[in-house]
C-alpha cells in the first residue's frame, strides 16, 4: 500500500475520499444495528451528511474542467437522499429503507469497487495500479 497517491491529491479529492470512507463506515454499522433507535436516528443523520459532502465535493473533482458520467450519479445522490430522509419523516419507513439501501449499495460499495481499477486513485494506492 502506498498513500502517495493521497497526499498528492487535491483538498477535494481528500475531502471526497474522507467523506466516502465515513459513510461507508457509518452505513455498516447503521445496516448492523437496531432500527429506530436513537442510535440509528443520530448516526443516520451522521451519513446523510457524509454523503451530502462526497457528493458535493465531486464536483470539484473533474478531469481537466470537464465533468465525466460518474457525476450522475453525484446528482442522483442530491436527490435521493432528501426523498429517503422525508420517507423517514412521514413514516414511510419501507421507501426509507430501499432509498438508504440503494444509496449505500450503489453509491458507495458499487462505486468503491470502481475506485480500485486501475489509474484510478485507490487503484494506484492499493495495488500500484
Amino acid at each position: 500500500m502506498n498513500i502517495a497517491p493521497i497526499l498528492a491529491a487535491s483538498l477535494a479529492v481528500k475531502i471526497h475520499l474522507f467523506a466516502t470512507i465515513l459513510a461507508l463506515a457509518l452505513g455498516c454499522i447503521i445496516l448492523l444495528r437496531a432500527k429506530g433507535t436513537f442510535w440509528h436516528k443520530r448516526l443516520g443523520w451522521a451519513f446523510a451528511l457524509a454523503m451530502l459532502t462526497a457528493a458535493l465535493s465531486s464536483f470539484f473533482i473533474t478531469s481537466d474542467g470537464h465533468f465525466s458520467l460518474i457525476h450522475i450519479l453525484s446528482v442522483v445522490v442530491l436527490i435521493s437522499l432528501p426523498y429517503g430522509l422525508v420517507q423517514a419523516r412521514r413514516g414511510r419507513l419501507r421507501a426509507h429503507r430501499a432509498t438508504m439501501l440503494s444509496l449505500y449499495g450503489t453509491g458507495l460499495v458499487l462505486t468503491g469497487i470502481f475506485t480500485l481499477i486501475p489509474g484510478r486513485l485507490l487503484g494506484r494506492v492499493f495495488f500500484g495500479w
